[in-house]
């Protein structure tokens, strides 16, 4: 079995990043209600800012998704250098 396809892999990442983007989404939401006290405001932005990280990293995943199919459907990697 060789190395798996570039274009899975880019698949298959944006699928999981939605997955855990949703995760997170459920977890933000439920984090006001359990961690109330000004102890838990450190965690809370930490959990801000991992949504907001899994969020830049989805809209990347899909974009290279969108750039891997538009080449795929003009048959290679016309007038670029290389293919990511």
């Amino acid at each position: 079995m060789g190395p798996p396809d570039p274009k899975d892999v880019i698949t298959d990442t944006a699928r999981d990043l939605t997955q855990f983007a949703s995760d997170l989404t459920r977890t933000k939401v439920d984090a006001p209600h359990w961690l109330t006290g000004a102890e838990y405001a450190a965690l809370r932005y930490r959990l801000e800012a991992a949504h907001a990280a899994v969020e830049a990293a989805l809209i990347e995943a899909r974009r290279r998704v969108r750039i891997s199919e538009g080449r795929e459907r003009r048959g290679g990697c016309s007038g670029v250098s290389r293919c990511p």
